[in-house]
């Protein structure tokens, strides 16, 4: 393993309006891979962003930063011929990510509790994934596809136990190394490796019991590009597309600011020194 490199200048820890602007997409999708219901995801995102600003002082840009991980690759393994590698993240906005999804997690472990005490049981993502971010070079039949294949993997996902698909989020959707999830979660890199061994079986499963029509619409030769109608429906790119992340629309965007805002603000005035809260970031 290399070592991390000497005389790296620390990054800045970032102003709470670059982490809402530059993670909210990401932590919106990352709630859906955890199981909060779409009904849910928004009221928890916000939750999230709140426990993410008073813990913003407690953020190590430089985590996560050393060329331990560089080459990585989520599976342990060379991409295989047509699956498209992960792209390189900035030098802040890996660590950033992790960091948030730390903060993700323990929010969704409180969201289960209440939702258990309602006697709901949170399984995993709802019947609407909004994919809002048209990308030219696809036609309308081309982009619903992907949005079911974001769908699809929403529910493939909710059918694996949480601890292990934790562990499967984390390591093949987020590039995180055995050792860095099991600090992370506080168990040893063994059951890590257990836990992610099993959890990829049980997306297998998962996808081999898919039904006929799942099937159909991801392999459907007129809803997708040509470069990934031969591998549509094979787990490790369902994966990847659940990489795919839909920025959130500048309704919601702002919406969730307001509310995030004004929590922040009364917790200030609650303080021994009341401020302003900011503007809500461009």
């Amino acid at each position: 393993m290399q070592q991390p490199l000497e005389h790296v200048p620390l990054l800045e820890r970032p102003s709470f309006e670059t982490v809402y602007t530059v993670g909210l997409s990401f932590l919106r999708q990352a709630l859906r891979w955890l199981g909060v219901a779409e009904r849910d995801v928004d009221d928890v995102l916000q939750d999230v962003m709140i426990a993410a600003y008073h813990a913003l002082e407690s953020f190590d840009p430089g985590r996560g930063t050393d060329g331990a991980r560089a080459g990585h690759s989520p599976s342990g393994r060379a991409p295989s011929a047509g699956r498209r590698a992960p792209q390189a993240p900035s030098p802040l906005g890996e660590p950033l990510r992790r960091w948030l999804f730390g903060i993700a997690w323990r929010q969704v472990g409180h969201y289960r509790g209440r939702a258990h005490r309602r006697r709901e049981i949170a399984v995993g993502a709802g019947a609407s994934w909004p994919f809002d971010l048209a990308d030219p070079g696809l036609s309308s039949e081309q982009l619903l596809a992907r949005e079911q294949s974001g769908q699809l993997v929403g529910r493939l996902l909710g059918a694996i136990d949480l601890e292990r698909r934790v562990v499967l989020i984390m390591h093949d959707l987020l590039d995180m190394t055995s050792a860095d999830i099991a600090r992370d979660l506080d168990v040893n890199e063994n059951t890590v490796r257990n836990r992610l061994r099993l959890a990829r079986e049980d997306f297998r499963v998962a996808v081999k019991r898919m039904n006929a029509e799942d099937r159909r619409a991801l392999r459907d030769p007129l809803s997708l590009p040509v470069a990934e109608r031969s591998r549509a429906a094979d787990e490790e790119s369902l994966l990847d597309a659940a990489r795919l992340v839909p920025d959130v629309p500048d309704a919601i965007r702002r919406r969730l600011w307001i509310a995030v805002a004004h929590a922040i603000a009364h917790a200030r005035a609650a303080g021994p020194s009341a401020q302003a809260s900011a503007p809500p970031p461009a």
